[in-house]
C-alpha cells in the first residue's frame, strides 16, 4: 500500500472508502465483508470515530478485553483488519507488537458414514439449492464460503471442472464428478438463465451452516455435524481411494502438505487391522 494518508480518522465514511479500495483491488467478497464487520463492531464502542492518535490505544483495549471471550482465530482476524485499515489510511505500522493467542489445533471430523453420509444429506435436502450446497462441500471439497461464492462462470462445461476461489484469493480447479453434477446441475442451469455473476447456492453463510446441521439431524447421521465435516469427508474419501496426499492437497487448496495430513489421519480401526498380522 502507498504511504499517502487516505484518512485522518476511523469513522463510517473512512470504512466505506476502505471497503471500496479493497473491492477495487480484487479482494474476495468474504474477506471484504469480514473486514467491514470487524470495523463496524469496533466503531460501536466509538460512535464518534477515532483519530489516528486515538486509534492504537483503543484498538489494543478492544483486542485485549475480548480475547478471552472470542475464539483465538477471531482475535487474529480482528488484528489483521485493524492493521490493514491503518496501513491503508497511511498511518504507518500499527499494532505490530501485539501478539494474538495461539488457536487450539482444530481437527476435522469426517462423517462416520463417510461418503454415504454425504449421499444421505443430499437425499434429505428440501431444495435443489440445498443439494448443491452439500455436493459442493462433500463431493468437491469446498469450504462453506467457497461453496457460497460459486457462480455459473466458475464451471467449465467442456471439461466438467469447477474453479474454486479459496483463502487468500487463491484459485484451484477441481474435476466435477457425475455424481456431484447430478446434485447441482439444476441450480447451475438456473444461474445461467439468471445472468452473469449469479450464485449457484443463494444462501447466507449462517443459513448454509444451519442447513447442513439440520440435514444431518433429519438424515439421522450418527452425530451432530458441521459444514467443515463434509470437506473432511471428501478429503478422507479421496485419500483412501488414491493414497496420494499431494493430490488431496491440490484438491483442498492447502499451501502445505502438513495441513492436508490432518485431514487424512489413519483411524484406530485401520491401525488395529494393520498390526493384526495373523
Amino acid at each position: 500500500m502507498a504511504n499517502e494518508q487516505r484518512a485522518d480518522r476511523l469513522d463510517a465514511a473512512s470504512v466505506d472508502k476502505f471497503v471500496i479500495y479493497l473491492e477495487a483491488r480484487g479482494r474476495s467478497e468474504h474477506t471484504t465483508r469480514a473486514y467491514k464487520s470487524d470495523l463496524a463492531q469496533f466503531l460501536l464502542l466509538h460512535p464518534t470515530g477515532l483519530t489516528q492518535d486515538e486509534f492504537e490505544d483503543a484498538a489494543l483495549d478492544w483486542l485485549t478485553t475480548n480475547r478471552r471471550i472470542v475464539a483465538p482465530k477471531t482475535t487474529g482476524r480482528r488484528l489483521t483488519t485493524l492493521r490493514t485499515f491503518a496501513k491503508w489510511a497511511g498511518w504507518g505500522s500499527t499494532l505490530e507488537e501485539y501478539s494474538t493467542p495461539t488457536p487450539a489445533k482444530s481437527m476435522p471430523h469426517p462423517l462416520p458414514e463417510g461418503i454415504e453420509g454425504v449421499r444421505k444429506l443430499i437425499l434429505y435436502s428440501r431444495t435443489q439449492e440445498e443439494a448443491a450446497l452439500i455436493a459442493l462441500c462433500g463431493f468437491c471439497g469446498c469450504r462453506i464460503a467457497e461453496a457460497l461464492a460459486v457462480t455459473r462462470e466458475d464451471f467449465n462445461m467442456d471439461e466438467m471442472t469447477l474453479t474454486i476461489r479459496g483463502k487468500g484469493d487463491k484459485s484451484r480447479i477441481v474435476p466435477v464428478s457425475a455424481e456431484a453434477w447430478s446434485a447441482m446441475s439444476a441450480p447451475v442451469a438456473r444461474a445461467f438463465i439468471a445472468g452473469e455473476g449469479t450464485a449457484v447456492v443463494g444462501m447466507t453463510d449462517r443459513r448454509a451452516r444451519r442447513t447442513i446441521t439440520r440435514l444431518g439431524v433429519k438424515a439421522r447421521l450418527k452425530r451432530h455435524i458441521s459444514s467443515h465435516d463434509l470437506r473432511a469427508t471428501f478429503a478422507t474419501a479421496v485419500y483412501d481411494k488414491t493414497m496420494d496426499i499431494r493430490l488431496v492437497q491440490e484438491l483442498l487448496g492447502h499451501s502445505s502438505v502438513e495441513t492436508t495430513q490432518v485431514y487424512t489421519g489413519v483411524g484406530i480401526d485401520k491401525m488395529r487391522k494393520g498390526v493384526d498380522l495373523t
